[in-house]
């Protein structure tokens, strides 16, 4: 996974490179994708279960935006659905977005920095939670 720093929701920064050693999963969605809105509940079930063991989830949002604003769909998303986990947002007028194959996206890490698994789509949560659990029992590799 190359690097990523990110900016969050509170001015703050999120970087992979804090996370080494931990399963990483990085959700990319956006406030008016349904299939996010059904997701969402599941990655923060999962945030709360299994981020003692190492499991570490940062949502990406990916609202078009024209300025430093956070647009008030993103607010009402996390707000509603209590996301327990960080959420970056990416820089105004990205073209980020058109790069994916949709909405959402989440990208699977393992503790040594490897891609995993990448879900197009909304996750299914028994499989999702499946390959969680299996990468968490693995060490990383150096």
């Amino acid at each position: 996974m190359p690097s990523l720093k990110l900016t969050l929701l509170t001015g703050e920064s999120w970087s992979f490179a804090d996370h080494r050693g931990q399963v990483v999963a990085i959700n990319y969605w956006a406030s008016w994708c349904a299939p996010c809105w059904e997701e969402t509940p599941v990655l923060a079930r999962l945030d709360r279960e299994l981020g003692s063991r190492g499991l570490s989830i940062v949502g990406v949002d990916m609202d078009e935006r024209e300025s430093d604003a956070v647009p008030a769909g993103v607010t009402h998303f996390v707000d509603t659905l209590h996301v327990p986990y960080p959420i970056a947002l990416t820089p105004p007028m990205s073209q980020m977005a058109y790069g994916m194959e949709g909405l959402p996206t989440t990208v699977l890490v393992d503790r040594s920095g490897r891609i995993a698994r990448t879900y197009v789509g909304a996750i299914r949560e028994a499989a999702f939670r499946a390959d969680v659990k299996a990468l968490l029992e693995e060490v990383a590799q150096p």
